[in-house]
């Protein structure tokens, strides 16, 4: 379960918000986020993509006048059953409603500038699910370096082609050596590329049975599928890689697309239920 900072909350009662999960096994009702500076309520809103009117209505105990202390926790949703998250269209040409937030954790890096740091419920949960499981697994680091997903309203956000509905993100590559993950992207290759890590965190994230699709440079396929191989046999590889080519490979979950060197793209597929979300680009 994620941990926060122990730091002054200010949505409600400090003393019941302690003992308040960021996650749990169970749904995500409420998410917090931690101010990374002393910053005014204006500035921070900005950094998280949030109206600032809206964080106060989630905060009500906060001085809207004063700046925000560095590591206070606030409030950035709440659940509202009537509202969900909800993807609507496709990747390429759709939006987000209702966007939830990727809460903090101790096993991954949010950037301190977050507007697109939102997606569906299942994407979401997915995410915390693989994150928490591959810090057990790696208790001691690295730290997975998280990157774009969508903006809270979902549309475009350039450069990028997709990540308007919520179901994409980028994750960074797992590198040798010290890796903390406070660096950025880095391209790979085979002298860097941590072939067991890098597969230990594609399994954990197929292993929630909600990913559509992951796209990965077919050079370090290459190198993943040489360290998968260690483990599965020869139909569930042909079956997850594009690479070597098989009849499955062009319904193979691992797949090449241009611009994947230095991250992972991984797409989740559509909520059960949601007749509005499109599963593949068109």
């Amino acid at each position: 379960m994620p941990s926060g900072s122990q730091a002054p909350a200010v949505a409600g009662d400090p003393s019941e918000i302690e003992d308040t999960p960021v996650a749990a096994d169970g749904p995500l009702h409420e998410v917090f986020w931690t101010a990374h500076e002393n910053i005014s309520l204006d500035a921070l809103a900005i950094a998280w993509g949030i109206k600032a009117a809206q964080l106060g209505e989630l905060n009500p105990g906060l001085d809207r006048d004063a700046p925000v202390a560095e590591g206070t926790k606030l409030l950035v949703y709440r659940h509202d059953p009537e509202h969900p998250p909800m993807s609507i269209g496709s990747p390429n040409r759709g939006k987000l409603r209702n966007g939830m937030p990727l809460p903090e954790g101790p096993g991954w890096r949010l950037r301190t500038h977050r507007p697109r740091t939102y997606g569906t419920k299942n994407t979401i949960y997915a995410l915390v699910d693989a994150f928490e499981d591959f810090g057990e697994r790696y208790p001691d680091g690295p730290k997975i370096r998280v990157g774009e997903l969508a903006r809270r309203t979902g549309g475009r956000v350039p450069p990028h082609r997709s990540h308007r509905t919520g179901r994409d993100i980028d994750i960074g590559y797992i590198f040798r050596g010290i890796d903390d993950g406070e660096h950025r992207w880095k391209y790979m290759n085979v002298r860097n590329f941590d072939a067991e890590k890098n597969w230990a965190l594609v399994q954990e994230l197929l292993e929630t049975e909600q990913v559509q699709t992951i796209y990965i440079a077919k050079k370090l396929q290459k190198l993943l599928h040489k360290e998968a191989k260690k483990h599965l046999p020869p139909e569930q590889l042909a079956a997850l890689f594009e690479y070597p080519k098989t009849p499955e490979s062009p319904h193979a979950k691992i797949q090449h697309w241009r611009g994947h060197s230095n991250h992972m793209h991984v797409r989740f597929h559509c909520e059960d239920g949601n007749r509005r979300c499109r599963a593949r680009s068109k």
